[in-house]
């Protein structure tokens, strides 16, 4: 059986290996009688003591693609190049997981149920974040936050762009049950702060610019400016915390400035 398993793996990977070719545009799609004889071919030697070695030869297979094909690149690359690049990597993992999932269905219908093991899709989508987008986030979600800032500052940038890199964020923390929704709180958790930083700069500007009047009027304007301008790439989970963040920032930071400077008064009238 051991060395039959191992021919039939070998045609198994060769199928694996075109559906992602064709997926990447280097080669041509399956026909429907290769994905016909993939799909006979786990139907017949699963049952036969084979699952968990097939489950698990599927498994390394795709991270073995994902080390040696899809994180290299990405490995090379900064700023807005990366945000692209991501994003269309993510969106052909799928299609990739799609259609792998599809030619190993047996497997997935009866084994993965009875052992209650996470499914292929999950195995192929947690290897992606494990393997590709865990070793980026930091980057991404840096550039993310610069592009952000820039936009504050008045500056044009890709919306688009970035609302398909955090539609990445999303779907990875929704998609993947094993890992939950992880993946966004971290990402607010670091936005967030982000968000506190630029602010408490700019409370520390007004403060000094602006009258205490003028100074809210300039707060109430900033959330506006803010709630339209992230309502076309957040979430729309993060808007409300993001407000309270900025409105929170901006509020408190004047306060402490304030009594900074009365301290300050009160001190040099002592003197």
């Amino acid at each position: 059986m051991a060395v039959a398993f191992e021919d039939a793996w070998q045609f198994l990977a060769a199928g694996l290996a075109k559906i992602r070719r064709a997926v990447d545009g280097d080669g041509e799609s399956l026909s429907s009688n290769e994905y016909m004889a993939l799909y006979t071919l786990v139907y017949n030697i699963a049952p036969h003591d084979c699952s968990d070695l097939l489950y698990q030869r599927y498994k390394e297979d795709t991270e073995n693609y994902i080390k040696s094909t899809v994180l290299p690149p990405l490995m090379e690359m900064q700023g807005e190049l990366l945000l692209r690049e991501l994003v269309d990597t993510w969106r052909k993992h799928k299609r990739i997981v799609k259609f792998q999932a599809k030619t190993f269905g047996y497997l997935d219908r009866y084994y993965i149920v009875r052992r209650s093991l996470p499914s292929l899709r999950i195995v192929s989508l947690a290897s992606f974040q494990d393997m590709v987008f865990n070793k980026i986030k930091s980057r991404v979600t840096a550039t993310v936050i610069g592009m952000i800032d820039d936009e504050r500052d008045g500056k044009c940038i890709d919306r688009d762009l970035l609302k398909n890199v955090l539609d990445v964020f999303v779907q990875i923390g929704h998609s993947i049950d094993y890992y939950g929704s992880r993946v966004i709180e971290d990402f607010e958790q670091i936005f967030f702060k982000g968000t506190r930083n630029y602010y408490s700069r700019k409370a520390h500007t007004w403060n000094m610019e602006y009258s205490d009047h003028d100074y809210m009027l300039k707060v109430e304007e900033c959330l506006q400016k803010e709630k339209e301008r992230v309502e076309h790439y957040m979430h729309s989970s993060t808007v409300p915390k993001l407000m309270e963040v900025v409105r929170s920032v901006l509020i408190t930071r004047h306060a402490e400035l304030k009594e900074e400077m009365s301290g300050g008064l009160e001190e040099k009238q002592l003197n």
